[in-house]
């Protein structure tokens, strides 16, 4: 009759109940699965209590999972997303970066780009940080060991679910522990053979944050594969290239070869970075590929 066990959020405090084997779920919800975020329906009272259902989700952010061909649901419910990347180690990854406001793009959900570890100097994205700042997106500049810029990201979480993500060892955890030192995550370190972060959170979790709003600590990711995007729905998810191709001759423009092209004249004139051009070419191939697979 019952499943597994579940710790729900209630009021200021968690219980941890059982879920029973036959949730009821909305018609459109595709992946029946409980994931961090879900609001559900308890029935019964303490100490009784047990997860009877789920309701609708307002966000949902997917992945392809790993070597499979099926989706796997990251979060639901979250208002934004705080992409966090290391200004120096490990190795910033603006193609993991793009991958991931792209994905937050598709599912609705407001990225920020957060850079961690300013205290170990910029110099590894001086040369393309512009290229965010001039698509559009908000950039913080944080170091959870020195508490610089904390303050300001602390604001930027009140009253509102925010899910932290990123690769292994760029901070996400220390960024939190900074946050509110009561969370107490464990935080991880970075490998001297390889220079990438090792995995510390597992699992993903949600955590109140004083006052109010929630954030979801979620675990190191190394590659990012799409699920339920089309490679012609791509431009919609670069706000940079998407502003330029406005200005296209042809609706259908590929940004490739076409002589009335605003993309590529942009690209030419130095007013859309080279970088991000490229980058979106890739991921079209891409999806186009596994479309087609």
């Amino acid at each position: 009759m019952f499943g597994p066990l579940v710790r729900v959020q209630v009021a200021d405090a968690p219980v941890v109940v059982p879920a029973r084997r036959k949730l009821r779920w909305p018609a459109e919800v595709e992946d029946r699965r409980l994931v961090v975020g879900d609001r559900v329906t308890l029935e019964g009272k303490p100490p009784q209590m047990v997860v009877a259902g789920v309701e609708a989700r307002r966000t949902t952010l997917t992945r392809r999972s790993p070597g499979e061909r099926r989706q796997r649901v990251i979060a639901a419910n979250v208002d934004q997303a705080v992409v966090v990347m290391a200004a120096a180690t490990p190795e910033p990854n603006a193609r993991l970066l793009d991958r991931l406001l792209v994905a937050c793009h598709h599912a609705g959900i407001e990225p920020v780009v957060c850079f961690n570890k300013i205290d170990q100097g910029t110099q590894a994205i001086d040369a393309w940080i512009g290229d965010y700042q001039d698509a559009g997106y908000e950039i913080l500049l944080v170091s959870a060991r020195t508490s610089r810029g904390v303050g300001g990201l602390t604001r930027r979480l009140v009253g509102r679910t925010t899910l932290f993500c990123g690769p292994s060892g760029v901070g996400k955890s220390a960024l939190l522990n900074a946050i509110h030192p009561g969370y107490r995550l464990r935080e991880g370190s970075i490998s001297e053979a390889t220079g990438k972060g090792r995995h510390t959170t597992t699992t993903a979790q949600l955590l109140p944050l004083p006052g109010s709003g929630f954030v979801v600590d979620t675990p190191g990711i190394r590659e990012f594969g799409f699920w339920d995007l089309r490679s012609e729905a791509l431009q919609r998810f670069f706000p940079d290239l998407q502003r330029a191709a406005a200005e296209c001759g042809f609706a259908n423009c590929t940004h490739v070869g076409e002589r009335s092209c605003a993309v590529r004249a942009a690209v030419e004139g130095g007013r859309l970075s080279v970088r991000r051009y490229t980058s979106f070419l890739k991921l079209r191939e891409e999806l186009a590929e596994a479309g087609t697979a």
